[in-house]
This record gives C-alpha cells, sequence and structure tokens, in this order.
C-alpha cells in the first residue's frame, strides 16, 4: 500500500508538472500555433473577381480532417498523454462527391478514400487494405458505388459508396499500365478510364465489360499523349486532359474527335502542368495547373474567362493541386494536393 500510495503521488506530480509546462507554453509563446487554433477552418468571405466587379466564384469550405466534423481537440489531453492521433488527408490526387453531398478523396499516402459523411456527420475510409495507390474517383449514384483507380496495383476498384465491399475489379494482367482519371456517365451506364502510360481512355459497361477505347499516342486531332484526367458536361461530351501535349481534347460519347483548345506557355490561358478538369451547368471548361497553382475557366470555345489562384495556403489559394470535380449543384471541389486539403468553390450564375 506504501507503494502504491508512493506512485500515485508521483503520478499526481507529473500530471501537474506537465500541466504547468503546458501553461508556461501558452504564455510565453502565445503567437505561436496552439492546438486550440491548428484545426481551425478559414472564416471570411472569398469571391473572384473581387469587388466591385460582379462576383462569379465564391469559396466555400475546405476538407482536410476529423476535426472538420468533431470539433477541437482537447489540448489538455495532448499534453498530458501526448498528440491524439489525427486523421488528415496526406496526398489528396482526386475528389467526387456523390448526390447527398458526401466527399470523397482518393489519398495516394495513406492508401485510402478519405469520406467526408456530411449525412453522418463524421470521417470515414473506404479501401483499407485493398487499394494501395488510389489515384482516380468516379461515382455510380444509380448503384451507391465508387470506382478507385490504383496505379501500383494497376486495377480499377469498385466499392460500396458505403462499407467499402469490393464489387468488382477491372484490370486482368497487361489490361492497364497506369489507370488515372475517371468519370462516370450516369446515362449511359459507363466508366471512362485514362489509362496514362498506355495513351488511351478505356471505357467500360456497368458490369466491367469493356466496350471501346479513345486515342492512341500521338499529338494530332483525336491523339493521346499522357492524359490524365477527365470529366463529362450535361450533353455527354466528354474532355480529357491531353497532358503532355498541353491541351484539352473533347470526344463525343462513342470516343469521336470535336475540338480542342490549349497549348504550352507560362501565362494565363496556356497550359503548364495540367491536371484535374470540370465542367459546370452553363458549360464553362475548369481545367487546374499544378504549376501555376491556380484553376482557370474557359468558355466553350477555349477562350480564357477567368483564374483563380496562386501558390499559399490561404482560401483560394493552392500548393500543387491535382484533380478536381464538379457537382450538379455548381459546387467546385479541388484536391489542393500539398496543402493536404480540398477546397470548395460556388459558381455564381448571372441572375436573369
Amino acid at each position: 500500500m506504501i507503494i502504491d500510495n508512493f506512485n500515485l503521488k508521483k503520478a499526481v506530480l507529473l500530471l501537474a508538472i506537465r500541466y504547468t509546462i503546458y501553461v508556461l507554453l501558452i504564455l510565453f509563446c502565445g503567437c505561436a500555433t496552439t492546438p486550440s487554433t491548428l484545426y481551425e477552418k478559414p472564416t471570411g468571405e472569398y469571391v473572384w473577381p473581387p469587388p466591385p466587379a460582379t462576383p462569379r466564384i465564391k469559396w466555400l469550405t475546405q476538407w482536410s480532417n476529423r476535426y472538420d466534423f468533431s470539433g477541437q481537440p482537447s489540448a489538455m489531453l495532448e499534453v498530458l498523454i501526448g498528440r491524439e492521433r489525427v486523421e488528415k488527408l496526406r496526398r489528396p490526387n482526386d475528389v467526387v462527391s456523390d448526390t447527398a453531398g458526401n466527399v470523397y478523396v482518393a489519398d495516394s499516402e495513406f492508401h485510402i478514400v478519405f469520406v467526408f459523411d456530411q449525412e453522418k456527420h463524421t470521417l470515414r475510409f473506404l479501401g483499407m487494405g485493398t487499394v494501395a495507390a488510389p489515384v482516380g474517383l468516379a461515382m455510380d449514384n444509380k448503384r451507391g458505388v465508387i470506382y478507385v483507380s490504383d496505379t501500383r496495383l494497376k486495377k480499377v476498384f469498385a466499392l460500396d459508396k458505403n462499407d467499402g465491399r469490393t464489387v468488382m475489379v477491372l484490370g486482368g494482367p497487361g489490361e492497364f499500365q497506369s489507370p488515372a482519371g475517371m468519370v462516370f456517365d450516369d446515362e449511359k451506364d459507363r466508366l471512362y478510364v485514362a489509362d496514362t502510360r498506355n495513351h488511351i481512355v478505356k471505357v467500360y459497361d456497368k458490369d466491367g465489360r469493356p466496350l471501346f477505347t479513345i486515342g492512341k499516342r500521338g499529338n494530332g486531332d483525336g491523339e493521346l499523349n499522357f492524359p490524365s484526367y477527365l470529366a463529362l458536361d450535361r450533353n455527354g461530351r466528354l474532355y480529357v486532359v491531353d497532358s503532355f501535349n498541353f491541351r484539352i481534347q473533347i470526344f463525343d460519347r462513342e470516343g469521336k474527335f470535336l475540338k480542342k483548345f490549349g497549348s504550352l506557355g507560362d501565362a494565363s490561358g496556356y497550359f503548364s502542368r495540367p491536371k484535374g478538369i470540370g465542367v459546370d451547368s452553363e458549360g464553362h471548361i475548369y481545367v487546374v495547373d499544378s504549376s501555376f497553382n491556380n484553376f482557370q475557366i474557359f468558355n466553350d470555345e477555349g477562350r480564357l474567362l477567368l483564374w483563380i489562384g496562386n501558390v499559399g495556403g490561404r482560401p483560394g489559394e493552392f500548393y500543387l493541386p491535382e484533380g478536381m470535380y464538379i457537382d450538379k449543384e455548381d459546387r467546385i471541389y479541388v484536391a489542393d494536393t500539398w496543402n493536404r486539403r480540398v477546397q470548395v468553390f460556388q459558381y455564381l450564375k448571372e441572375k436573369k
């Protein structure tokens, strides 16, 4: 009993010392980032173009870790027993959302898909122990299936979006070299997969049967050089980021070449490292450029309308962004890769 009392007093004393150190740190290092501010979301209104011009794009929020739902961590707990394990994005490559507004993020460093579940108000995960290097995502809303491309395993996994169960696997021997960006056509029940190192886009039906391919390596119309990300517009036109040709190519659903725009350059309206792509309800084309740390907005003819972003960590700033997705409500999701977050914007339609 004497030994127990001694150990108890020792433990209490140790806790008191740790608490005192914590208080002193707060008092003398108040200017530093503390646990209470480390996980706070930015506040304020951010719009582009800035006033007095009419705003067309508005920053909404960002998603990065479990505290986006569950509030701030306990600073006292972190000091007394060590830092809590924080489930935070490490390398988000692509992003997609479902009809309920839940946000799915492929994290190639954590080897999982983060799900910021706004229905259940929690953070959960898909693909643990299944995927190795998730890069691209696509959502089949009718069947509740999310497709995940894996560049390391050279496969595409179809997972149940709720429980993560593997529904289907695409990718037999030699089928893919480097599956990357994807998009699912809800109307035709088709999955389009950019096979980057094969320089083609592969098309599958909802049961995983191959239908046809689009492109071959080259720089002519309809030819591709390391295609990366894909998007579909409301009319079913397919947009392909033709990365090493530094352009966007547009095809119909059956793979017929329609038009192209873009070229290599270091000024607005040109491309350096084009990545994610999306199209809003009015046909504006959004292209992420990782080198420029921004996304540019073009009209249907490829004329630059507006660009948003530069290097930094504030709202509307980026650090080597990659994937992009635009939902039916014209919410714009950007995988801000090395800022380890997803930023969400809103396209503001013109009032009629």
